[in-house]
């Protein structure tokens, strides 16, 4: 069968995806590559994961209180709940991240410096680990952030090392612990604490002795934790915040969380304080009046008796005496919830926050004024924790400005309202308390004077022990107030880095070890455009790869008979096989023309070994250079060199004698002879058909090597001749495009019965391909070069003529 229908046959199966020759191309092949870039990879994450300073995580989680008690009428605690402002979760976060908080915070834990200890490679902050602490008198504001080295000498003596301020120049002093240093920087002493050690420090071998402060901008420092700060949700069904910090020191981390939520909940608790505190100032005013004209009114009752000699009243006078002291009592009442609401009015006009203002304190529970005194310092709340980072001309501050405005001008109307309600019912009381006073008038003119007098003191006096009663509870209040939100869970850390995670770090390192490779190789391979392996040849061409032979180190051309039993003969028995072919008639000459596209390619290397395959087989077998521009020196046979083709087609020799033994049985050559000047012509001689005639009657196999066919015509002379045409390909050396001329040549049918011979193949490159023969083996060398196919070339033989010379002494010894 022939090789192309067989070629042909199998392309209609489609194209297949070869996994081996895969893994052969981009792995195999170079197997190194891929160590080189996983062991640098490799090294690099440790590297990287050891010298990067790590980042931990903290967390706490708090419970907001959205659900204030409901409010008795006659409880104080209860009304003071009741005011509580409905809780907006959104609010709380804001204020836990507010720059108030944190800035309370960063105090409370004295940030404001920072230690480290500086080692070989990297730099460690201390935190509550230092074995001095920075006492500052006074610094320049300029010289935060300047870092100041720290060399321990000994346990009195260390030396300081900073850059002076605005220049490059660096400042070396020593100084003794706990002296006052002043400088550039400022005034300030360092003070050993519980961590430094003398001893070790008056040890000279000692090399942990070298550290560096830093005093932090607190501005800066709040921006930072702000932007740190990650407050959200726990679960969408509750009012559970999840408040998250990452740091380098999770001690650190912890201890801000931990102060930043007690400083918040402190807050809550002064802010219902605040509420307490303001009723209590109210009510103190109050008393004061109250107690004073009472002090007054007793004195005058006290006058009066001792003048008039009275001991008591008469019983129609104290009948009066109660029934007026009933709406006296409401009156004064009113009048005090008038003095309240008068002084909520001058609240709400000076424009004053209303988070301290409880008016349920002195009983007025108009459910409306409440309702309004919690929204207006909601929104004023809202305003005092956005102001520090907005202008007034913000959106969102204009918008508050605008709300908090019709929410006052609500208040304003609604306390009119109350106050209006208040006249009304006083006016009422007026009326029964005329009637009354009407009755007492037609009573004797002293009766009718201590039952005034008697009037006001029971009036005052009971006034007087309602302040004291609503004194006392607000007092409780102020003493037993508790937030409405808690800590849950204290803050902590897992003590195990999030940044950076090895495990994430080694498997992007063996990623990147694995794909740079692939990425390498695959750049490298759509660059090459010289032909590799097998499946690439039967990519571009539909031409049967009927053998591939491997790449030969040794010095010896005519491999086969060396060494028959050599992986390359069996590669050399494979393509005679294939051969078989393309030869219809089996009793017929058998005569292939060997070229290939450039010289270099080894067609000459592989001419000789075929023809020596074949005269193996027993066949009379002749190997004929037409190679007439660039002769090929033969090694590995004693021959003459100057009678060959040439000399027969001139007519100066007959066939017999241009044709010599090779020494090996079976096995004749004709070589090219000395350069003509037209081997172009020579080859279109009627001679040419005539060494035909002669060899096919004489010959069993004829071997033609000619030159390549992609510089210049004569094989397509010579192929008319031939009974099938191999074309040699070299691995790494025949450029792509080489085969899209063959194409064209096999396509015009001015070659035909092709077939391509894949040489020269290194085995570690796992090119051998499929099918077709064996194609294994140790390798060879054989090339040519291109010199002397277009003009006269006198190139240097040295070297060959040498090794010539070498094999004629090992012949002859």
């Amino acid at each position: 069968m022939n090789p192309a229908v067989m070629q042909d046959a199998n392309e209609q199966d489609g194209p297949k995806i070869n996994i081996r020759q895969i893994l052969m191309t981009y792995v195999v092949r170079y197997w190194y590559l891929y160590i080189i870039c996983l062991v640098t990879s490799l090294l690099i994450s440790y590297y990287y994961t050891w010298y990067s300073t790590p980042i931990y995580g903290a967390t706490t989680t708090v419970l907001i209180n959205l659900s204030p008690k409901s409010a008795g009428a006659g409880d104080i605690l209860n009304q003071v709940d009741a005011y509580a402002k409905d809780y907006n979760l959104q609010n709380q976060i804001e204020m836990i991240r507010s720059r108030t908080m944190v800035t309370r915070t960063l105090r409370a834990l004295n940030f404001e410096t920072s230690y480290y200890m500086i080692g070989k490679l990297k730099m460690i902050e201390l935190y509550n680990e230092s074995p001095f602490y920075v006492k500052a008198d006074s610094m320049r504001f300029d010289a935060e952030s300047v870092p100041v080295n720290i060399h321990i000498l000994s346990h009195k003596r260390f030396e300081m090392k900073y850059k002076k301020l605005h220049s490059d120049k660096e400042i070396v002093v020593e100084y003794n612990f706990g002296e006052k240093i002043t400088n550039d920087l400022g005034s300030f002493s360092l003070i050993p604490t519980g961590y430094f050690n003398g001893r070790r420090f008056n040890n000279p071998a000692y090399d942990k002795r070298y550290y560096m402060f830093r005093m932090n901008n607190v501005e800066n420092m709040i921006s930072i934790y702000q932007a740190k700060l990650n407050i959200s949700f726990l679960s969408k069904a509750s009012s559970i915040l999840q408040i998250y910090l990452e740091d380098p020191v999770p001690e650190k981390a912890i201890d801000f969380l931990n102060k930043l939520i007690e400083i918040w909940l402190q807050s809550g608790i002064e802010s219902k304080n605040e509420i307490a505190t303001n009723s209590l100032k109210f009510i103190d005013d109050q008393v004061m009046i109250i107690s004073q004209d009472l002090n007054s009114i007793e004195t005058e009752f006290e006058t009066f008796r001792s003048e008039r000699g009275i001991t008591d009243v008469a019983t129609e006078a104290q009948t009066y005496i109660s029934s007026a002291r009933q709406y006296d009592v409401r009156i004064s009442e009113i009048d005090l919830k008038n003095s309240f609401l008068d002084y909520l009015d001058s609240y709400i006009r000076d424009d004053k926050n209303l988070s301290g203002i409880s008016p349920a304190s002195i009983g007025i529970d108009d459910g409306l004024l409440l309702k309004l005194i919690s929204q207006l310092s909601d929104l004023q709340n809202q305003r005092e924790m956005i102001r520090s980072g907005a202008t007034e001309q913000n959106p969102r501050m204009r918008e508050l400005g605008l709300a908090i405005e019709n929410t006052k001008a609500d208040l304003l109307e609604n306390i009119k309202s109350i106050k209006q309600g208040l006249a009304a019912s006083k006016t009422e009381v007026n009326n029964q308390l005329g009637r009354i006073e009407g009755k007492i008038r037609t009573l004797p003119g002293t009766d009718r004077v201590i039952i005034n007098i008697k009037r006001q003191m029971e009036v005052k006096a009971n006034l007087y022990t309602y302040l004291m009663q609503k004194r006392a509870e607000t007092a409780i209040v102020l003493a037993s107030t508790t937030s409405d939100n808690r800590q849950m869970d204290r803050a902590h850390a897992s003590f195990k880095p999030i940044k950076p995670v090895k495990s994430e770090i080694y498997t992007i390192a063996i990623f990147l070890g694995l794909i740079i490779p692939i990425g390498f190789v695959y750049l490298k391979e759509m660059m090459n455009d010289k032909i590799q392996d097998r499946p690439e040849i039967e990519k571009l061409t539909n031409i049967p790869v009927i053998g591939i032979v491997g790449y030969n180190q040794i010095e010896e051309e005519l491999v086969v008979t060396e060494n028959s039993k050599s992986v390359i003969a069996e590669s050399f028995r494979s393509i005679r096989t294939n051969l078989q072919y393309y030869v219809r008639n089996p009793k017929e000459t058998k005569t292939f023309m060997v070229t290939s596209s450039l010289s270099g390619e080894g067609k000459s290397f592989c001419a000789l070994n075929l023809a020596g395959i074949y005269a193996l087989s027993g066949k009379k077998t002749i190997l004929i250079s037409f190679d007439l521009r660039k002769p090929p020196i033969q090694q590995s046979f004693k021959i003459n060199t100057e009678l060959g083709v040439t000399n027969f087609l001139i007519g100066t020799n007959t066939v017999q004698e241009v044709i010599q033994e090779t020494g090996v049985i079976n096995l004749d050559i004709i070589v090219a002879g000395p350069k003509p000047p037209n081997p172009s012509e020579l080859l279109l001689s009627e001679n040419v058909e005539k060494l035909f005639d002669y060899l096919k009657k004489n010959y069993d196999n004829i071997i033609v090597d000619t030159p390549p066919i992609g510089l210049i015509s004569d094989p397509l002379i010579l192929s008319h001749y031939c009974n099938a045409v191999i074309y040699i390909v070299r691995q790494n050396v025949t450029a792509k495009h080489y085969l899209d001329f063959l194409n064209r040549l096999y396509g015009e049918q001015k070659l035909r019965n092709v077939g391509i011979i894949l040489n020269a193949v290194q085995h570690k490159t796992g090119a051998y391909g499929y099918g077709y023969g064996y194609g294994y083996g140790y390798g060879y060398g054989q090339g040519e070069s291109n010199h002397g196919y277009f003009e006269d070339d006198s190139e240097s033989k040295t070297s060959r003529l040498s090794k010539l010379k070498k094999k004629i002494d090992k012949n002859k010894s």
